[in-house]
């Protein structure tokens, strides 16, 4: 998930310095990246891992055994 967070954080200051040079608005994009992650630093928390956390690439598939059958199983 870390990695998920950089290669997206990072890719959205890139595009926000490369399109700032076509028009000055376009670094409130990294500027605002950059208070995220300023933020997320100081809270311990990451909102962007959250959000990232909730894709379906990022979640067990239906029908994956919760932790008390799976100690069961190991146990049996």
């Amino acid at each position: 998930m870390e990695r998920q967070v950089r290669l997206v954080a990072g890719s959205l200051v890139l595009i926000g310095v490369l399109l700032g040079l076509v028009s000055p608005w376009f670094l409130i994009l990294s500027g605002g990246v950059a208070a995220g992650l300023v933020f997320s630093a100081v809270t311990n928390t990451c909102g962007m891992a959250a959000v990232l956390g909730k894709l379906p690439h990022n979640r067990p598939p239906s029908g994956t055994p919760d932790l008390d059958t799976t100690l069961a199983a190991l146990t049996s």
